[in-house]
C-alpha cells in the first residue's frame, strides 16, 4: 500500500512539473485572456479542466492497455495445458473498479494541476504579456 501511495504522489508531482512547463510556454496566452477579462478564476477552471482531461484520457489509455494485455494473458494461458479448477478468465474488469481508476487518474491530475492553475491565476496581466 505504501509503495502505491509513493507512486502515486511522484505522479502528481510529475503532473505538477509538466503543467509548469505548460503554463510557462502560455504565459502569453493567459495575459491576452486576463487582459480581455477573463477572471482568476476563469484562469483556474480552463487549467484545471484541462487536467482533469488529461487524466480522462490517461485514465481511459490505462484501462484500454490493462484490458488487453489481460486478454493476451487469458489467450497464452488457453493454450497452456489444462489443470483442475481452470478458470476462463485471470481478471476481473468490474465495473466500479473501473470508475474509480477513472476518478483516481482525474483526481490526481487535477490536484497535480491545481499548484499551477494558482500561479497562472495570480500572475498579473501586464507582466504575462511583458514577458518572452
Amino acid at each position: 500500500m505504501l509503495i502505491s501511495v509513493v507512486i502515486v504522489t511522484i505522479s502528481a508531482i510529475n503532473i505538477a512539473h509538466n503543467f509548469f512547463m505548460q503554463i510557462s510556454e502560455r504565459r502569453r496566452e493567459i495575459g491576452v485572456l486576463r487582459s480581455i477579462g477573463a477572471t482568476r478564476r476563469d484562469i483556474r477552471k480552463i487549467i484545471l479542466g484541462e487536467s482533469a482531461l488529461i487524466g480522462l484520457a490517461g485514465g481511459v489509455l490505462g484501462i484500454l492497455v490493462a484490458w488487453g494485455i489481460s486478454l493476451l494473458i487469458d489467450w497464452r494461458a488457453g493454450q497452456a495445458a489444462d489443470f483442475p479448477f481452470k478458470p476462463d478468465t485471470y481478471f476481473d474488469f468490474q465495473w466500479w473498479i473501473i470508475v474509480l481508476a477513472l476518478g483516481f487518474s482525474m483526481l490526481f491530475c487535477v490536484l497535480g494541476g491545481l499548484w499551477p492553475a494558482l500561479r497562472a491565476s495570480r500572475m498579473p496581466p501586464a507582466q504575462a504579456l511583458a514577458q518572452q
